[in-house]
């Protein structure tokens, strides 16, 4: 799950590790991690792992599960529309700043991760023979590029308190994608309005581009909205069949470790536990 870090003073190593493997997806949602197993994992004593959890607690990318284990923190619908609001808020601010300091250097990579990002598009549709890919589009490769694009515009705004503020908010957008990935979205929009953002920057145009950064995050959180109803909380078997509690059938369920190499499920209506094979 986690390989071993090797450099750097040995809790930031151990922070960093686990902070990638939960932003990269490394680790599953609903995954238990446990500081004995992680200290014996990583050759390390309990005291650099507590203090790495307790870190990225503090950054609500984890939450305590049990007395001995932490999970992932889900983020609900409403967190995830507040978190929205937050980034209409704060990115307006970024694309005023971009639009104002933003150096030649800076515009040419802006363009440069949309040129990227819509060649793998195209890829995706040319290998897949159809006008858009159903699932492709969701690699991490392009989600990177995504965050690199509204990352870069921060950078642009020469505003350090704002980019940090903004690290922080990615962080959770990042969990809110790996909770909803299994969903298709429309990554041809999402380009064409990145494309309309990025020439307002190039061109200067702050009023163009404030109302083009304002839409484009309202029409990402629409989607949001529109998709979390289908996946949150939807879980598969390893035979991509969907699952329900074997007592009150709900298909409320979440992910609850593995237990003798078995995936272990809660039920978030009834509280029943059961594994996988009970479901096959």
């Amino acid at each position: 799950m986690v390989s071993k870090p090797f450099s750097q003073p040995l809790h930031e190593r151990i922070y960093l590790a686990l902070r990638t493997s939960i932003l990269s997806g490394e680790i599953g949602l609903g995954e238990r991690l446990n500081e004995s197993q992680l200290a014996k994992q990583l050759d390390v004593s309990r005291t650099p792992i507590r203090e790495a959890i307790r870190r990225l607690q503090q950054e609500q990318l984890l939450t305590i599960d049990s007395p001995d284990g932490v999970t992932i923190v889900e983020i609900s619908l409403d967190s995830a529309i507040h978190l929205y609001d937050c980034r209409i808020a704060l990115e307006q601010l970024a694309v005023e700043g971009a639009c104002r300091y933003a150096t030649s250097a800076q515009i040419q990579a802006l363009e440069q991760t949309l040129v990227q990002s819509e060649a793998i598009f195209n890829e995706q549709v040319k290998a897949d023979n159809r006008s858009a890919p159903e699932h492709d589009h969701q690699s991490l490769q392009q989600l990177k590029l995504n965050y690199d694009f509204h990352r870069l515009i921060a950078e642009s705004s020469q505003n350090p308190w704002l980019l940090s503020l903004l690290e922080q908010l990615s962080n959770q957008v990042k969990l809110l994608r790996l909770q909803i990935l299994q969903v298709p979205i429309d990554v041809e929009a999402i380009h064409t309005e990145h494309w309309q953002l990025f020439h307002a920057i190039e061109n200067r145009d702050t009023e163009a581009a404030t109302q083009s950064i304002r839409q484009h995050l309202e029409l990402s959180k629409m989607r949001v909205v529109q998709v979390f109803a289908q996946s949150k909380n939807v879980v598969k078997t390893s035979d991509d069949l969907q699952i329900s509690c074997p007592s009150c059938h709900s298909q409320s369920i979440k992910k609850n470790g593995r237990r003798q190499s078995k995936q272990n499920y809660l039920c978030k209506e009834c509280g029943r536990q059961f594994i996988e094979t009970a479901v096959r």
